[in-house]
């Protein structure tokens, strides 16, 4: 069995039994390869550890996003930012901020889209503080 599909089963695997037999595996499998080898499957899963790093920043961010809109959508109505900001629907909008699936893929804002959020939140903030100003 290759390297990578028993690395990739050892991280889908909770049971201790089952990871110290893969371990196993993967020990032997690796010692029996050449210096070369070795180098290139170091690589590879250095990129690949890479890339799950990515990943994760990316899920964290967008969980980030989603309790700042969650604590936001209290005080100001998500629907009418999704209106007036992206000629949308309200359903649109929440569709990116939880991810549902959109043609079996999670929705998801893109960077201009965020941008967009992003500037919306600014106008909505500076028309408070104007507001606030001519109040007091």
């Amino acid at each position: 069995m290759d390297i990578r599909i028993l690395v990739e089963k050892l991280s889908n695997t909770r049971d201790s039994a089952d990871r110290e037999s893969i371990e196993k595996e993967i020990s032997m499998q690796f010692s029996a390869l050449s210096e070369t080898e070795k180098e290139a499957v170091r690589a590879e899963f250095w990129k690949s550890f890479d890339e799950k790093i990515e990943e994760t920043k990316e899920f964290l961010n967008e969980v980030d996003l989603k309790i700042e809109m969650l604590e936001i959508s209290k005080f100001i109505s998500l629907s009418q930012i999704s209106k007036t900001y992206f000629g949308k629907t309200r359903t649109w909008l929440y569709q990116r901020l939880y991810g549902y699936k959109v043609n079996g893929k999670p929705a998801q804002f893109t960077p201009t889209e965020r941008q967009t959020l992003a500037n919306a939140l600014k106008d909505i903030a500076q028309m408070a503080q104007n507001t606030s100003l001519k109040i007091a």
